[in-house]
């Protein structure tokens, strides 16, 4: 059963990490790009190309303040070009950045005052850092060559050709016009596309250039306002994107989103290596130009995150792979004894829903974390590919690792509605068929196919065991295969203790717990076994889980709850309640009667015993025993407990009957309770036993042969009566 479990949204910053590169330190650059909220600083760490070929001057780009309406947390923009005519810019960052493996890159622009010219366009290039195009059509990366029949793309000042090695994400704000020449595919205003040339030629927004799918937006970018726009590479694609898919092998893509609204759903495939890579590398930046038509293009803020790293991983030496700002750092740490290994972590990011069916073919109704802030979606699910290419097929086997992820948890409605403090979290791990994508899904079976999760925190991160591979990994919550830790209390029981007893309390606390040389978790071990009363004392690790010891407070008269609070490293919770009853002291009487006169061997002696309770306190558990004279045996014994009330100043009286049982000559009656003996209230017990002499008796009553009966009071509470035994005599 699953405890405590409430509904809540957690929108937390769950760790704040510092990355290495992510402010100018010395004089140095940032790694990558990295102006947020503003270009306020770092700027001398992009080259500015700029070229008025009206004139021709040098002055554009360069940093403004903004035009209304910005962020007020906007005090500095990087401006690609003035309101004016023929202006084309470049701002390229002077780092080359890793872009043969996954990246993320996110801008957001203002084109003010809305003139719709002409636009502007992300670009990565291998043709150095003065690379720009001509002003116009071209938005600063691309020409039109030959020039197209209606001359609208003609530059004003001599052949200009767009930028080689290069590949662009064009935000085309002004019609080139759609008939005739070679610029039949611009669908007009306000359109998205992805240009690339053959063979690594110069850049052309020319239909032979353009890779087959573009967006045409109903809604005007160039209309003064402030728009986001994020850009993603995958090497392959996300559950949804089955157009990167070729004959079953997952290819590259690029997804663009504007303003949240996905243009490129199913992705545009797309290789990066065909521009000409330098070590997986080339510069990035942004282009903008205007032609005869005027705007202010306003570049806010711009990051670019490279998501697939490769580092080296040493024995028992964390190596951090840091992504989008700490929102999903990724941790491996080698077994202390393995060898070191290569490893290349890449984040696939994705919707809760396409995780979510994915985790769900092996463990219905788990679901996949959310992370907030991210793209291609403001709140995106991250499954993690980690394979070691220095080993063989690139499935890090064997790979003897701890790995963990980080997070930033979204508060989007309807994501990550658990309990915090119980969240039945998973660290999943499967493998899809493809040695160098592991999270390709297979096309018949589950993609994940064990839960691997040893510890899990609000706080800090989703922690479990490689079980001997890299492979394809997902944080979860909602595991159908977590439970609630097991917990066994031996001692306090659902039972009466006198006041002041000293009564020890004996619990343990287990786990949903794997064996460690399984290679299918989860490896979730107790982290606490509590009681809330009495005093715990210390706890002992058993194989499943912590055996505790401690006392029961016992100090005070009433009913109590003991109970025993239990986490495990999954921060998944229970509880566990005993009620028990501790009780004051009082003082027990009791009266011994023999019945008949002198009897001989074989007769019959009946024992008639009183037992009440002088008070204060209500005397519990009541037991007379009584030890037989040696010389009789056990015939019957039975009884009856009397307890009376006033009730509307009426005397009422309830009887319950008392069991007596004997082994050899020990007979033994079950009282029960008694309240307190007063005048008007006769509460009381009366037994009746009845024995068979079967031999003349060896003591002696002054000068007769007689049999000594002794009778013993005894309950829970503490008895204030230091004798509290009665004898009977009978003379032979």
């Amino acid at each position: 059963m699953r405890v405590g479990r409430g509904i809540v949204a957690v929108a937390a910053a769950i760790v704040v990490l510092g990355i290495a590169g992510t402010s100018t330190a010395f004089g140095q650059c940032p790694t990558s790009p990295n102006y947020s909220p503003d270009f306020s600083s770092n700027q001398s760490c992009l080259t500015l190309n700029g070229v008025n070929y009206a004139t021709p001057s040098n002055a554009f780009p360069s940093f403004q303040s903004p035009i209304a309406p910005a962020p007020p947390s906007v005090s500095s923009v990087l401006r690609l070009t003035p309101s004016a005519p023929y202006w084309a810019g470049s701002a390229l960052y002077q780092t080359p950045q890793p872009v043969a493996n996954p990246f993320t890159t996110t801008f957001t622009f203002q084109l003010n005052p809305a003139g719709g010219a002409d636009g502007i366009a992300f670009v990565i290039q291998n043709s150095g850092l003065s690379a720009l195009g001509p002003e116009g059509c071209g938005e600063g990366f691309a020409g039109d060559f030959p020039p197209s029949p209606n001359g609208g793309c003609t530059p004003v000042s001599g052949p200009q050709t767009g930028i080689p090695n290069s590949v662009a994400i064009r935000f085309n704000s002004y019609s080139q016009g759609v008939g005739g020449g070679t610029q039949t595919n611009d669908p007009g205003v306000n359109n998205v596309t992805i240009q690339s040339c053959p063979g690594m030629a110069a850049n052309s927004i020319t239909a032979a250039c353009q890779l087959g799918i573009y967006a045409f937006l109903a809604a005007d970018f160039s209309d003064g306002s402030v728009h986001t726009a994020t850009i993603t590479y995958l090497l392959q694609p996300t559950p949804a994107q089955t157009s990167c898919v070729v004959s079953n092998v997952a290819g590259p893509c690029l997804d663009v989103i504007l303003d949240g609204t996905d243009l490129f759903p199913t992705g545009v495939p797309f290789d990066m290596t065909s521009i000409g890579l330098t070590s997986g590398t080339a510069y990035v930046g942004i282009t903008g130009a205007t032609g005869g038509a005027v705007d202010n293009q306003d570049i806010l803020s711009w990051t670019f995150t490279p998501q697939g790293q490769t580092q080296t991983a040493q024995p028992n030496t964390p190596a951090t792979y840091q992504y989008q700002n700490n929102a999903y750092n990724y941790v491996v740490t080698l077994a202390n004894g393995s060898p070191s290994t290569t490893t290349t972590v890449t984040p696939i990011l994705t919707t809760a829903a396409a995780c979510d069916a994915l985790v769900q073919q092996t463990y219905p109704g788990a679901h996949c974390f959310v992370y907030g802030g991210l793209a291609p979606e403001p709140d995106s699910a991250v499954m993690f590919e980690v394979t070691c290419p220095s080993l063989l097929n690139d499935q890090c086997k064997p790979f003897a690792a701890q790995l963990e992820t980080n997070f930033t948890l979204s508060a989007a409605s309807g994501v990550n509605m658990f309990n915090p403090l119980d969240p039945f979290p998973g660290w999943l791990k499967g493998f899809g068929g493809v040695n160098a994508h592991p999270c390709t899904p297979p096309a018949a079976a589950p993609l994940f196919q064990s839960d691997q999760i040893s510890s899990f925190s609000i706080d800090t991160k989703t922690h479990g065991g490689s079980g001997g591979t890299g492979s394809c990994w997902v944080a979860t919550y909602d595991q159908p295969d977590q439970v609630p830790p097991p917990i066994t209390i031996a001692s306090p029981t659902n039972t009466v203790y006198a006041q002041n007893a000293l009564v020890m309390a004996n619990y343990s606390c287990s786990a949903n717990y794997q064996p460690t040389s399984s290679t299918v978790g989860p490896y979730l071990t107790v982290a606490s076994c509590k009681q809330s009363t009495g005093t715990q004392s210390s706890c002992t690790p058993t194989p499943n889980g912590l055996a505790c010891m401690g006392s029961v407070d016992t100090s005070t008269p009433g009913t109590f709850n003991f109970q025993v609070s239990a986490m495990d490293t999954g921060m998944n919770t229970n509880t566990k309640i005993v009620s028990y009853t501790v009780v004051a002291p009082t003082k027990l009487e009791i009266a011994n009667f023999a019945a008949g006169g002198p009897v001989a061997n074989g007769g019959t002696i009946t024992y008639l015993i009183g037992v009440a309770d002088a008070g204060p306190a209500n005397a519990d558990g009541v037991m007379v025993t009584d030890a037989l004279p040696s010389n009789t045996k056990f015939v019957s014994g039975s009884g009856t407990n009397v307890a009376c009330t006033v009730v509307n100043r009426r005397l009422s009286c309830t009887t319950t009957p008392i069991q007596c049982s004997a082994a050899g000559n020990n007979v033994t009656c079950n009282v029960g309770m008694l309240a307190p003996l007063s005048m008007s209230l006769l509460n009381g017990g009366l037994i009746t036993i009845k024995v068979q002499v079967t031999a003349a008796p060896a003591t002696m009553c002054g000068k007769k042969l007689c049999t000594i009966n002794t009778a013993t009071v005894s309950a829970v509470n503490t008895d204030t009566n230091a004798n509290p035994s009665a004898t009977a005599q009978t003379i032979w």
